[in-house]
């Protein structure tokens, strides 16, 4: 074969495995995240449902591109044909870790599952894994539930060494040991000569008899018993005090030294008594884990070896992911805030303390640790709310999507205020950021979100409300139309409009009563001929009264013209009927001198329902004066 056309089909096969590689690293990612989102939200909850079914889809694709997808597992990692895909190292989140626990090597999908198949997978997966690690089987959970297009591997000998393990554990807590192979097949005879039993001597060395002929005991010192009670610094002259006043045998115990050290005198004025008085009460109330985390940090700042270094900070933050399981969320900001004050302390010369240190705090903030937050939430635990905020306050921008699903789970009216106050102070740099969170899904938080985005200047909020338009949550669409009737804005009026296509009647009633008008007429103009549409025909007298009294609230010559023309027509058509109603409507909303002297002429129409609808129009108005165009 040709050497040329060699090298190309070895490119293209390098090529293609490449491309493999890639969307089998992709397609693991969104597995990842499928299994996370499943923990968190309920089944059908729109971040879930988004997220099973981009994995459905890659899936599916992958498959019937490549036939098959075969999966090698390790502790922390998924491997294809050899290199590493995926690589989680928290062993109680990692995706690999809770395969490779029960034994799974190898995980194989093959083309042809369906849909079905690949949600009863990840249903499988999910049940699993929020089980107790002791409680929970995936090999087994496969087994029963066989499904067709998916194969495994787990190692006879490890399966056997787990029922060897499960078989100890029940004999130990019996009191029981299980015999070693090589003794189980034989016997063995004890035979005991009670007279020996209690002759005998202990066999002593040479360094033993040395030690025990130069033992001499000591008194034990003893401890004061007023050794708890407070102290505090004072002058020297108060130690002189003391000591004067000490019996001979407490100056016996004292250490011999001289006079002049002994009653050297440290001369410290109030303010600074009472400072280092403060400190060592402060020191009194540290916590257990603050003083922990101050000794590692000291630890840190005294070892020079970058590999101890490391392996002390890795200590750290198995205390710091033991915490955030446990809810403790005040140690996790401590160690983050004293690891960032120690950085600044680090020498210039020593970049490589500080990058570990800097990949330390990136990997406290990766979003993948607010699973274990979520779990807790979602399981009702008790937190401590202001330590969360604060801690999840760390996570900057990143956490704020998080932080919106945590306003509508938690009904803490505390919790959720400081939670208004932050979104408050983020929604002024960034709007369309705060904005994207409102969702039907989260309806107090984006109650909260439209009552912040009627605060904000007009020019800079007031594109944001088309976010809502798309919503179909009624009470929400209905909180968006109210808050933009109170911008007295022609951009709000405009914006209005697009509600005016709504499904819901009340929406779009609400829309046209609270439109103000607009500069631009050919709006004005195309709304007049729309009057004259089926499709306007179709509208309930309530939503064609309330546009019709908004060309009334326009007072412009087009409009006044155009409402007379409609009160002024005779016809006996029902729908002319109700046209005219609307346009004495629109009449009272104009509330001119024209306006209301047209309504007095209705006064003597033939037509009764029309007669009826003006003399109500001219009833409302009562006797406010008209005013003059």
């Amino acid at each position: 074969m040709n050497k040329d056309l060699v090298n190309e089909l070895t490119a293209a096969e390098e090529k293609i495995d490449n491309q493999a590689f890639l969307k089998v690293k992709d397609l693991i990612l969104t597995l990842a995240n499928t299994i996370s989102a499943l923990k968190i939200f309920p089944k059908h909850h729109a971040s879930a449902v988004h997220f099973r079914k981009e994995f459905i889809n890659k899936l599916k694709s992958f498959l019937d591109e490549y036939q098959q997808l075969e999966l090698e597992i390790s502790e922390f990692a998924f491997f294809y044909k050899g290199k590493q895909v995926y690589q989680d190292e928290i062993s109680s989140k990692s995706l690999p870790f809770f395969f490779y626990k029960d034994g799974l090597r190898i995980l194989a999908f093959y083309q042809g599952m369906s849909e079905e198949e690949i949600q009863d997978f990840l249903e499988l997966v999910r049940t699993e894994s929020a089980k107790p690690a002791e409680e929970s089987d995936i090999v087994n959970a496969l087994w029963l539930k066989d499904l067709p297009n998916i194969q495994y591997y787990a190692p006879e000998e490890f399966l056997e060494n787990r029922i060897l393990e499960e078989r100890s554990e029940t004999l130990a807590r019996k009191g029981l040991k299980i015999i070693p192979q090589e003794l189980s097949n034989r016997v063995i005879n004890i035979q005991v000569d009670r007279k020996q039993l209690f002759n005998g001597q202990v066999e002593l060395q040479p360094e033993d008899r040395e030690a025990l002929s130069s033992f001499q005991p000591e008194d034990q010192f003893q401890i004061p018993e007023n050794w708890q009670q407070p102290f505090e610094f004072s002058g020297g002259e108060v130690l002189k005090e003391a000591m004067q006043a000490a019996s001979p045998e407490e100056k016996g115990t004292l250490p011999a030294v001289e006079a002049s050290s002994l009653f050297l005198e440290v001369k410290l004025d109030q303010k600074d008594l009472e400072q280092l008085n403060q400190l060592i009460e402060k020191n009194r109330q540290l916590s257990p884990e603050e003083e922990f985390i101050n000794l590692m940090v000291e630890i840190l700042a005294l070892k020079e070896d970058l590999q101890q270094f490391r392996l002390n900070l890795e200590t750290l933050h198995d205390f710091y992911v033991e915490n955030i399981k446990n809810g403790h969320f005040v140690v996790p900001v401590l160690i983050s805030d004293k690891l960032k004050k120690f950085k600044e302390l680090i020498t210039s010369g020593r970049q490589d303390k500080k990058q570990l240190i800097d990949e330390f705090l990136e990997k406290t903030t990766d979003l993948k640790i607010l699973d274990e937050i979520a779990h807790l939430v979602e399981t009702r635990a008790e937190l401590n709310l202001e330590a969360l905020f604060n801690y999840l306050v760390q996570f900057g921008d990143k956490a704020i999507t998080f932080m919106a699903d945590l306003y509508e789970k938690i009904e803490d009216e505390e919790f959720r205020g400081r939670l208004k106050e932050f979104l408050a102070e983020k929604i002024k740099l960034s709007p369309q950021m705060i904005v994207q969170l409102a969702d039907d899904q989260r309806p107090k938080l984006t109650e909260l979100i439209i009552e912040l985005m009627r605060q904000q200047p007009a020019q800079k909020i007031i594109p944001s409300f088309s976010h809502f338009l798309t919503f179909s949550n009624r009470d929400l669409k209905l909180k968006a139309v109210e808050a933009l009737a109170s911008f007295n804005d022609e951009l709000a009026s405009r914006l209005l409009f697009g509600f005016l296509n709504d499904s819901d009647p009340e929406v779009r009633i609400k829309a046209t009563s609270s439109i103000k008008f607009l500069s631009d007429t050919t709006r004005l103009n195309q709304l007049m001929k729309e009057v004259f549409t089926g499709k306007f025909r179709k509208k309930s007298l309530e939503e064609k009264k309330a546009l019709f009294e908004f060309l009334g609230r326009t007072r412009q010559p087009e409009a006044f013209a155009f409402l007379k023309k409609i009160f002024l027509k005779k016809s006996p058509w029902p729908h002319v009927t109700e046209l005219r109603i609307c346009a004495a409507a629109g009449l009272a909303a104009m509330h001119t001198k024209e306006a209301i002297n047209l309504l007095r002429r209705g006064e003597n129409f033939f037509n009764r329902k029309v007669r009826q609808a003006a003399v109500e129009a001219l009833a409302a108005l009562g006797s406010q004066n008209p005013q003059e165009r």
